[in-house]
């Protein structure tokens, strides 16, 4: 459901001696990851800076060797802010033109203004509203934070998926997935700053998404090496788990 065609062949991710990973032509296409970059942005929207930096981004992730990318844009910020609007539905269209799955957190009449393909919500009780303003081929998730509870709802109330974590500077345990994982296998996404020390431990838990922001976007050599570095990161944690689940 959240891995549209990609457009850019041929290039795979290959490591280097200096901990940073470069792209390389050489690789059979499969088909797509089950685990993928949410990358979120807002509120406050640079159109130029991130034009130019999802360019690159996305150059980096349709050029994996997977046949499918399974990547997400998130956009969050004032709905009443014409110049906002205007902008995420500028950076919506790039994305999508990349073969990127766009959400819009916050209300469904937005998201479905900004012609996301859905929309994040923090509220089950907006779920109805959203389902019949979307109707089946809408995106609809529900925000967790760290609650069982809440993801347990959500499963009843069968959203497309969840994310898990905080607005806060903290990283959520990975043992919160195994909850979910259980219920059923619709996505989940882990947000918080996580880095490609760290992604593995979501992965290998269950994750289908990592929120890659903070990484990406701090990274010293830019964000297109901050992209490769992460895909690699949770290339290798898949290998490990599919290693793990053989032996």
């Amino acid at each position: 459901m959240m891995s549209p065609s990609h457009r850019k062949p041929r290039i795979t991710v290959l490591k280097t001696s200096k901990k940073e990973h470069t792209l390389s032509i050489h690789a059979p296409k499969k088909d797509a990851p089950p685990c993928g970059l949410w990358l979120r942005l807002g509120p406050d929207l640079a159109l130029d800076i991130l034009t130019r930096d999802l360019k690159q981004i996305f150059f980096a992730i349709n050029s994996t060797s997977y046949k499918k990318n399974m990547h997400t844009l998130e956009i969050s910020g004032d709905e009443n802010d014409k110049d906002f609007k205007d902008t995420a539905t500028l950076l919506f269209a790039l994305a999508r033109a990349h073969g990127i799955t766009t959400i819009f957190r916050g209300t469904a009449q937005s998201a479905h203004e900004l012609e996301a393909d859905g929309v994040l919500l923090d509220n089950l009780d907006d779920l109805t509203a959203a389902r019949k303003l979307f109707e089946e081929d809408g995106i609809i998730g529900i925000s967790c934070g760290l609650s069982n509870e809440k993801a347990a709802a959500a499963y009843d109330a069968a959203v497309d998926f969840v994310t898990f974590g905080t607005s806060k500077n903290t990283l959520p345990d990975a043992q919160i997935l195994k909850f979910w994982t259980i219920l059923t296998d619709h996505p989940a996404v882990i947000e918080g700053p996580v880095s490609n020390d760290y992604c593995a431990y979501y992965v290998e838990a269950g994750a289908s998404f990592i929120d890659a922001r903070d990484y990406i976007w701090s990274h010293s050599k830019g964000v297109m090496q901050g992209t490769v570095n992460m895909l690699h990161a949770i290339d290798l944690a898949l290998e490990n788990k599919n290693t793990g689940k053989a032996q």
